[in-house]
């Protein structure tokens, strides 16, 4: 068994917070390699790539300027049907809104809400939930 994803992508506005959550996914061991995007529009422009590698994982912040997680998450759902598929996303946020969580996991995409700043511990129980489960 796979004890990592092999891709992840980080979308943030704040390089602070990709810098700090990109290395709690590095120190927890949870993808071979990790993208990171301070732009929902760059990110997504990656996806529709016809050579570009699908994520696994998806970290996707809400609270962006321009393009808001919500908006990022209508232009997932209009990317080929095995993009979506493959990827699952994880919003990251530091809105305790439930509204917001609501909204999010009417996304078929979105498996989890955590709560900024990502911890270890979300990470180790995220990793187990995704890796540790028979994929089906």
């Amino acid at each position: 068994m796979n004890n990592q994803v092999d891709l992840a992508l980080l979308v943030d506005d704040s390089d602070v917070d990709l810098f700090i959550q990109k290395r709690f996914i590095e120190i927890a061991g949870f993808a071979k390699s990790i993208k990171t995007y301070n732009s929902p529009t760059q990110a997504i422009n990656y996806l529709q790539e016809s050579g570009s590698q699908p994520p696994q994982i998806i970290f996707l912040d809400l609270n962006m300027p321009d393009i808001d997680g919500f908006a990022f998450l209508e232009r997932f759902i209009k990317l080929p049907q095995n993009i979506q598929d493959m990827a699952k996303v994880v919003v990251l946020t530091s809105s305790g809104n439930l509204a917001d969580k609501s909204r999010a996991e009417a996304y078929r995409s979105v498996t989890n809400f955590l709560s900024k700043p990502l911890s270890l511990e979300a990470l180790k129980s995220l990793k187990q939930e995704m890796l540790d489960t028979p994929q089906g």
